[in-house]
């Protein structure tokens, strides 16, 4: 009976390190087959990231610095902690829009004597705080595609072995010193701020993966490489923008990566199983319903339901949040953005004389804390909401039909 036992505890153990194999090599050849897919299908998100392998990263832009003799490293920390480095900050099209004391802790640190590159489409107000504290605007001009423009500046060192770039933008700066421009203003500038230097640019896809296998974008990362070589420094390239932090705890830092996946997939397995054994009359089978609910059968009854539990705060907290994101498309802003930030964009639209947004704001947060909230109280909150949202179509029907 012993030997038996050990012989069974054996062959499970030697079960587990299978199924850990089989787990390990289904996840490397999965990146593996990922990584050639991503050549040909067409990407669901632009991230313009080192991080990112596929045609709108910056992945073969970091690999030519490298063998150009760059010193080259990522930047995944709170921007507070530049002052412990010196280099050229390199920012290409973030994913999320730097706030007041993050542009104003970059500008310091380049008034210091550092660099910063940064190339943005700067569409929206929200992505022009960094260039707002530079005195530099913003307008529109003709759309430019793969189009090739000649230097301003062709003397200059950063326009070395560069006769011309290939552009595609749609806006346009206004201020600073142009070194690429059309005649509709200037897409690339550089502004000299305390004793550093800011290069913007309004072509974020300039150096893309995907303008590798283009000879006529070659001199792109040739311009882009002139420029970074006068770095005091580092090539700092800036992942914190798009999403990316350093982890400091060590769990969470395994399980971003391969080892990660490995181990959800062993658990999901386990899970499986788990279930599996706890089946003790066999397997589900569905119960057919014979008699169906009308979906307004349905609503009426959901309805009754919150107003016996009392629920106007939940019934509140639903209409709001739904109120809110119709809001934030109307004003061009995130639905992820402050209360004090949506006012700021509402008291600039050209509706803000048609409701006090500070006001609302205020009500529905302070009825949103009532543990009971009244009838009369949820119909004046949503009616004003109610009034703003007609405005907001309303003037959404008079644009569509001025366009018509």
């Amino acid at each position: 009976m012993t030997g038996a036992r050990e012989e069974k505890t054996n062959k499970i153990w030697w079960q587990l390190f299978a199924l850990l194999a089989v787990s390990g090599m289904a996840v490397y050849s999965g990146f593996a087959f990922d990584e050639q897919k991503d050549k040909f299908w067409p990407e669901t998100e632009i991230q313009i990231s080192v991080f990112n392998r596929k045609p709108s990263g910056l992945s073969g832009m970091q690999e030519i610095l490298g063998k150009a003799g760059l010193q080259c490293k990522t930047w995944q920390l709170p921007y507070r902690n530049l002052s412990d480095t010196n280099g050229m900050l390199v920012i290409f099209q973030p994913t999320e829009s730097l706030s007041e004391l993050e542009a104003k802790q970059i500008l310091d640190w380049v008034s210091k004597g550092n660099d910063l590159v940064y190339f943005d489409h700067f569409s929206y107000k929200l992505t022009r705080r960094l260039i707002d504290k530079l005195d530099i605007d913003t307008k529109d001009g003709d759309n430019l595609t793969d189009a090739k423009l000649p230097a301003t500046l062709p003397k200059a060192p950063e326009f070395e072995h560069v006769d011309n770039l290939l552009v595609s933008a749609e806006r346009r700066l206004k201020g600073g010193t142009p070194l690429v421009a059309d005649k509709s203003g200037a897409i690339i500038s550089v502004v000299k701020h305390g004793k550093g230097r800011v290069l913007l640019g309004t072509a974020p896809s300039l150096c893309c993966n995907r303008q590798l296998a283009n000879a006529d974008a070659w001199p792109n990362y040739q311009f882009l490489c002139n420029w970074l070589s006068t770095a005091r420094g580092a090539v700092i390239f800036d992942e914190r923008c798009h999403g990316f932090s350093s982890a400091t705890n060590v769990f969470h830092f395994l399980l971003r990566g391969p080892t990660g996946l490995i181990f959800w997939q062993l658990m999901l397995i386990l899970a499986v199983a788990v279930v599996s054994t706890a089946q003790r009359f066999g397997a589900m089978r569905q119960v057919l319903v014979t008699r169906k609910i009308s979906n307004l059968e349905f609503i009426f009854g959901l309805s009754n339901a919150f107003r016996r539990a009392r629920a106007n705060t939940a019934v509140l907290e639903i209409l709001g949040q739904n109120f809110k994101h119709r809001l934030c498309k109307a004003l061009g802003i995130s639905p992820h953005e402050t209360a004090e930030n949506i006012v700021n964009a509402w008291k600039t639209s050209v509706h803000a004389d048609t409701a006090n947004m500070g006001d609302l704001i205020g009500n529905y947060e302070r009825a949103l804390s009532k543990k009971h909230l009244s009838d009369s109280e949820l119909r004046t909150i949503v009616g004003t909401c109610d009034k703003i949202a007609g405005t907001l179509a309303d003037s959404k029907e008079e644009k569509r039909r001025s366009n018509s």
